[in-house]
């Protein structure tokens, strides 16, 4: 069994036809038998992503409330979900002060690093951000991107 910290890039090719959709849908589900780990700002992220798309009117209210519906449905069963705290948040500020990172991303790598120590294990994060992936390697996890795998 592997652990994945997923970010919110690469969260959404579960629910949304996208490049990597297929690979993320490969070890994603719970029939994989994989620890799938998110940051407390996932729930934010995926629905401002899935109500931006509604605006841009590439995804239905309906299709968007359907969706919503899903990921919190899989929020309760299928994610172990690290919350933000603020010793998290000071531990981002660093991360942010080391690396080329947006703050949300440094606060997902932090969560992704919280994860690796709370679980006492290795964990692989998977991202569509490749500055977010370097950071992340460079902090010693393993890394994958959905887009390299089409």
């Amino acid at each position: 069994m592997t652990t994945f910290f997923v970010d919110t890039s690469a969260l959404a090719k579960r629910y949304l036809t996208e490049t990597g959709s297929t690979w993320v849908k490969s070890w994603i589900l719970p029939i994989s038998g994989h620890g799938i780990v998110i940051s407390e700002l996932a729930q934010i992220e995926f629905f401002s992503l899935l109500k931006r798309r509604e605006r841009e009117k590439t995804l239905s209210s309906t299709s968007v409330t359907g969706l919503q519906n899903a990921f919190l449905s899989h929020l309760k069963t299928d994610y172990l979900t690290i919350d933000v705290d603020k010793p998290l948040l000071r531990n981002a500020r660093n991360l942010v002060t080391q690396y080329p990172l947006r703050t949300l991303d440094a606060i997902q790598l932090a969560c992704a690093l919280q994860a690796s120590q709370f679980l006492n294990q290795s964990v692989t994060f998977i991202s569509g951000d490749n500055h977010l992936l370097a950071a992340a390697a460079a902090e010693g996890l393993l890394t994958d991107n959905p887009n390299n795998h089409p």
